[in-house]
């Protein structure tokens, strides 16, 4: 603020004072000090025309305090975070404390430097002038972390939905889907103004590039063989567009799913994913299968990382969450493959025995028959030998694989053999019930390798207990053997 000279002779010659100068008013009345290698310089005055001091001094501090803000340089609007608007709010207390104190050690690097009043005799009015010193470098410095507030919650919006904007124009559609999500994310976490506006806008930006991201497939109707690596990768490509010829989609992250024998002898999915190489190519090989028959493995859209910050947002959200994850869902295809066995053609000897809840071996010849006769239904080449019965009731599999060499030598490439044991008789209804557990191997003669082992239980039913024992033993031989053999066996 510049005040003319004879205004401040006048005011001097009428009493005015400084209460930290004595005399001539000092040049930085009318005149705020250019910066200098250490510091920057601020001024503010007021008047109050009743002539109160103190009013003066809080007027000529706001005029300091609104100096400084402009200096800084950041502007409120309706944008503005909670936050930011809470940082300067403090900063400007801070600021105005330090000026009321004359103290240096709320904000580092300033202080007051000097004050000066003046009075008007006649009229009364009294003005107020404050002469603050900022630390360059300090006051650069709380430039930098105010504004950084301020763009912060903004940022978190803007700077990847700019991002997200970049990387599909670049053709690098999944990696932009990734940053459209994180920047619907920032929104529904925010309270900048809009949230409800910049989260819908990005979580459909992503739909909308969701939607045109497509599987190719390379190949398909492979084959394999049980408990063999396959020879070949299940290969497709990820594109972006309408058609085959479209650009790939580098970088895409793919979830396959292969399938698998559990423990329990079912059909089950496992998955890994994999990424897709420059070209958007994707190339899987399973683990060699251990089953026998068709399956599928798909290739699908992995953003599921990605997602799951939105699984906290707002559910005034989730129609546009829903919408999202149900378009990522639908990218996906489906590979067919058929898992071959060369048990079919392997020379097989087949010895089951019926055996009593003791281990002691039964009059009846069920089992033995009645898995041999499924086995060669379903094309396999086996026979029933003799063999010394003994070695498989002691359950020594060294004897069993001794005997076999010996007495399948040039006949058979391998060994079926166990034991259906007769483990209860019980009545049920007036009808008699039997229980039965079949424990079953193959072996391959020469390198004495297990090919197979399992152990399963079953019940049959008949009307007296002879009847039911036979129809324990054939079942569980004939049925439930058979076909685990026939869907397992390498």
């Amino acid at each position: 603020m510049k005040i003319h000279p004879i205004f401040i002779a006048a005011m001097l010659i009428l009493g005015c004072a400084s209460v930290s100068l004595v005399g001539a008013a000092p040049a930085w009345v009318t005149t705020t000090p250019e910066p200098d290698d250490t510091y920057t310089y601020f001024v503010g005055s007021a008047s109050d025309q009743a002539g109160d001091a103190a009013k003066a001094e809080e007027m000529a501090t706001n005029a300091l305090i609104g100096e400084i803000m402009r200096s800084i340089g950041v502007v409120v609007t309706s944008e503005t975070s909670a936050t930011a608007k809470s940082t300067l709010d403090s900063y400007q207390a801070s600021l105005t404390q330090t000026v009321k104190q004359s103290s240096t050690n709320r904000i580092a690097g300033f202080e007051i430097k000097e004050k000066f009043s003046a009075k008007d005799s006649k009229t009364k009015r009294t003005t107020l002038y404050l002469l603050a010193r900022y630390r360059t470098e300090d006051l650069a410095a709380e430039k930098a972390r105010i504004a950084a507030v301020f763009q912060e919650k903004l940022d978190a919006v803007a700077r990847p939905e700019a991002e997200a904007k970049s990387l599909l124009s670049d053709g690098r559609a999944f990696d932009a889907v990734r940053r459209f999500i994180d920047a619907a994310s920032a929104a529904a976490g925010s309270n900048i103004d809009n949230a409800d506006v910049k989260f819908a806008r990005n979580v459909n930006a992503a739909k909308d590039a969701v939607a045109r991201i497509g599987f190719v497939k390379l190949n398909d109707n492979l084959s394999g063989s049980a408990n063999l690596p396959f020879s070949a990768d299940f290969r497709a490509r990820v594109v972006f567009g309408d058609s085959a010829s479209a650009p790939g989609v580098p970088g895409a992250a793919v979830k396959v799913g292969y399938q698998a024998k559990a423990a329990n002898g079912r059909l089950v999915v496992k998955s890994e994913t994999v990424k897709a190489d420059d070209q958007g190519i994707v190339s899987f090989r399973p683990p060699a299968p251990n089953f026998v028959g068709k399956a599928a493995l798909t290739m699908s859209l992995d953003l599921s990382s990605a997602l799951e910050p939105l699984d906290s947002a707002p559910k005034q959200y989730d129609d546009l969450v829903s919408g999202l994850e149900d378009q990522i869902a639908a990218k996906k295809v489906s590979f067919s493959y058929v898992v071959g066995s060369a048990a079919k053609s392997a020379k097989t000897a087949v010895v089951l025995l019926d055996v009593a809840a003791d281990g002691s071996a039964l009059a009846t010849k069920l089992a033995s028959p009645a898995l041999l006769d499924a086995l060669a239904k379903e094309g396999f080449a086996v026979r029933s030998p003799g063999f010394d019965a003994g070695a498989i009731l002691s359950g020594d599999d060294a004897a069993v694989l001794a005997a076999a060499r010996k007495a399948l030598a040039g006949t058979a490439d391998r060994l079926a053999y166990g034991t259906v044991r007769l483990d209860s008789i019980g009545e049920d209804s007036g009808m008699k019930v039997a229980g039965a557990t079949a424990s079953v191997k193959v072996i391959d003669i020469a390198s004495g390798a297990v090919l197979y082992s399992t152990t399963k239980t079953g019940e049959a039913v008949g009307s007296d207990d002879r009847a039911a024992t036979e129809a324990v033993l054939r079942q569980l031989a004939g049925k439930t053997i058979a076909s685990d053999l026939a869907a397992s066996l390498p």
